[in-house]
């Protein structure tokens, strides 16, 4: 099963970004290479973790437990970022400022997952506190990053994370199909 560990971005950010978007989209961007992500889909990815077969999912999920005794805390939306780089993106997203906590909580789960299966299929990179807003099919233009410059994104509400949640994640045509698994609370 393709699954992942997450934090929501919540309704009120939800909502917000889909309206500075939205407001973009209202421009001449239909001509940017461009493929938007879908609201239903944004999430702040703690750790991927890849196919896990079921029978370890259990496991997993009782160890997750641990890191519910961290606290609950804040994500304040940022600036627009990309992958590799604003200048040439393969992916644009929102940096999400934390004062380090979303990256204790990352920390204490890649932990978790790395003692229930050291040689899992699991993604160890660095973890970036983002929100990925869209994915880049072609090189952009001058006038393309200039057009993407003009989203708005300040002003955006503050993201109360109270838990993270194991979800799987189903490849499909239309894009992904997320399912919650489990969720684990923090301490308030």
């Amino acid at each position: 099963m393709r699954v992942f560990l997450a934090v929501s971005c919540g309704e009120q950010l939800t909502a917000a970004v889909t309206t500075a978007l939205d407001n973009l989209r209202a421009g001449p961007v239909d001509s940017l290479p461009v493929r938007w992500t879908r609201p239903e889909t944004w999430h702040l990815t703690l750790q991927f973790l890849g196919d896990w077969p079921a029978d370890r999912l259990a496991g997993l999920q009782t160890a997750l437990e641990a890191a519910s005794d961290q606290s609950a805390f804040s994500l304040t939306p940022g600036r627009l970022g990309g992958f590799p780089d604003l200048k040439s993106p393969r992916v644009l997203f929102l940096h999400m400022d934390d004062d380090g906590q979303a990256a204790r909580l990352a920390g204490s789960v890649r932990t978790i997952v790395n003692k229930t299966w050291r040689e899992g299929p699991q993604d160890n990179r660095a973890f970036r506190a983002h929100l990925t807003l869209a994915r880049i099919r072609a090189k952009l233009s001058r006038s393309d990053f200039n057009l993407l410059q003009k989203l708005k994104l300040d002003g955006l509400p503050d993201v109360a994370v109270e838990g993270f949640s194991l979800v799987a994640s189903e490849l499909r045509p239309e894009g992904p199909r997320y399912t919650e698994l489990a969720f684990f609370g923090l301490r308030k």
